[in-house]
């Protein structure tokens, strides 16, 4: 065994000095050797679950490491010729150090690993992830790693995956101590309890088990999906395109699958072929990607979005550079009287504050589209204290006093980030003062109701100003879009496109209520704090 390694390129030709093993290690080795399992054949106990890490976590190396005095020996390998290292420079030693497991993103940036000759030549490992495997004691002797030569992220749903089959590689080290027979096998402790939906088909393609994933995944119970054709909960004849070469093992492809109430969902899927109850078999897993696929289109649609903005941005910031550029070459190239000339100044001021005005709201409106929920600082905001923020932010409009408040006493706070919720209410409270005439009232309430079986509480601001017809409402909360373009009240179109922007953001609603010369009555439904939701600053 020994041969090999020394004869072996990736390891070290000269083994590391002498160590002196403190106490807790040979305790440890002690345990590794009451299992017996060093320097014994391959067992497919072990093989299948380096196999299916390597299919479920699309690695091309997996191992099953059990670390020695001076080297770590490989009870199961996948993607490697090796049967053993030195410990010197094994990534697993590392690992049983750590009860939660290890994990290197890549490991040309870890100094433990940036010059072991494993990241420096071949295998090239860039990517390591490690949980320990522990003896009946509790000795940690080894570890289930998978590993990568691509630089990689796992997120939560792979480290959980990790774990399980971790689980279940250190039941099966210490199910057959000293040669005793395992009391049962891991296929039930995997079926049961890996993330995604396992489907194990017989020849002809019907489903002989199914792990409670695949029941969520399609709506059955284990009963009603065992005898089924896989071809009836899928739009993919799996055995006819893998006969015809079109499908590879361990390959992933998206497809179209249908639960039994006739929905359909997107999934993600693999196959392989495994041999149980000795008879051939085939594993398929199942992954519901509706997520995945809701969130590239809502990105497809903000990308889409974007260039709107930027081509009517282009055309809205035109206008008031142009302005701007006249008036001001008018005053280098011509004299003017002073009255005149005051007057090209008020211009020249007028469409750079609106020129600075589109610019901030443009970039306000980039920030909350590229950051998205995790740019939002949720607390719990009194709803008496936002509307006086709001009021005092307007006294320079000097109509903040046509606003009359009725704040229901008692209001439970909203989950809300205070700075952005200020900046929604603001721009409904100015539409309502420059939209109205300037003795007409304004009217701004708060009282606890329902959206749907959510608690809320409703923001109204109704007023008596111009009004909308059916079709500017249809039309209000599009970037740039102005209800009253002629209207002398200075404006971008982009203050109710901000507005719903958050409301969204914070799982809220908007209803608008108006009518052509009566007025309008914006309604902001938005969610309370829960009882966790403190004075901290939490991500929403």
């Amino acid at each position: 065994m020994h041969s090999e390694t020394d004869r072996h390129p990736l390891v070290a030709p000269t083994s590391p000095a002498p160590q002196c093993i403190p106490q807790s290690d040979q305790a440890r080795v002690s345990a590794l050797h009451e299992l017996a399992l060093l320097d014994t054949p391959p067992e497919e106990r072990f093989d299948r679950i380096t196999r299916l890490a390597c299919r479920l976590l699309g690695v091309p190396i997996s191992l099953i490491a059990l670390v020695d005095t001076d080297r770590q020996w490989f009870k199961s390998r996948v993607g490697i010729d090796l049967q053993e290292t030195t410990r010197v420079t094994s990534f697993c030693t590392h690992t049983i150090e750590h009860e939660d497991g290890l994990v290197i993103g890549d490991a040309r940036l870890d100094p433990r690993f940036a010059h072991n000759p494993f990241v420096t030549g071949a295998p090239d490992v860039r990517f390591y992830a490690g949980m320990p495997l522990a003896a009946p004691d509790g000795s940690r002797v080894g570890a289930l790693c998978v590993i990568d030569t691509q630089v990689r992220h796992f997120d939560d749903d792979q480290m959980a995956t990790l774990r399980d089959l971790a689980a279940i590689a250190g039941d099966e080290l210490r199910a057959r101590p000293a040669g005793r027979p395992a009391p049962e096998g891991w296929e039930k402790a995997l079926v049961a309890h890996l993330p995604d939906g396992i489907m194990m088909l017989n020849a002809q393609g019907n489903i002989v088990a199914a792990n409670p994933a695949a029941e969520t995944l399609f709506g059955a119970t284990g009963p009603m999906l065992v005898g089924r054709p896989l071809r009836e909960l899928m739009d993919e004849d799996l055995l006819r395109r893998r006969r015809t070469g079109q499908l590879r093992e361990g390959a992933r492809y998206e497809a179209l699958a249908r639960r039994l109430d006739g929905s359909r969902f997107p999934i993600e899927f693999s196959y392989c072929r495994m041999t149980w109850a000795a008879r051939p078999k085939f594993a398929v897993t199942v992954r519901d990607i509706s997520h995945r696929r809701a969130a590239e289109e809502r990105n497809r649609a903000t990308d889409e979005r974007r260039r709107r903005h930027f081509a009517t941005a282009t055309h809205e910031l035109r206008t008031p550079m142009s302005s701007v550029l006249g008036f001001s070459e008018l005053l280098l190239k011509r004299e003017f009287d002073p009255a005149v000339s005051r007057e090209l100044v008020e211009i020249i001021h007028r469409e750079s504050a609106r020129l600075v005005s589109l610019v901030n709201q443009l970039l306000d409106l980039a920030r909350i589209e590229a950051g998205g929920i995790d740019e939002l600082r949720i607390d719990a905001v009194p709803v008496a204290d936002l509307v006086t923020r709001t009021l005092a932010c307007l006294e320079g409009l000097g109509q903040a006093h046509r606003v009359s408040t009725d704040i229901m006493p008692g209001l439970p706070p909203l989950a809300a980030d205070a700075q952005k919720m200020q900046q929604a209410l603001t721009n409904i409270v100015s539409n309502s003062i420059k939209y109205s005439a300037p003795g007409t009232p304004i009217s701004l309430s708060a009282a606890p109701e329902h959206w749907g079986e959510r608690p809320m509480v409703a923001i109204r601001v109704r007023d008596s100003g111009i009004g909308m017809t059916p079709q500017q409402q249809a039309q209000v909360f599009d970037a740039f879009y102005r209800v009253h373009s002629d209207s002398a009240a200075p404006g971008s179109g982009l203050g109710l496109t901000i507005l719903k922007e958050i409301v969204d953001l914070h799982g809220g609603r908007i209803a608008l209520e108006s009518k052509a010369g009566v007025g309008t009555e914006v309604t902001l439904y938005l969610p309370v704090a829960r009882a966790d939701d403190g004075a901290t600053s939490a991500r929403a």
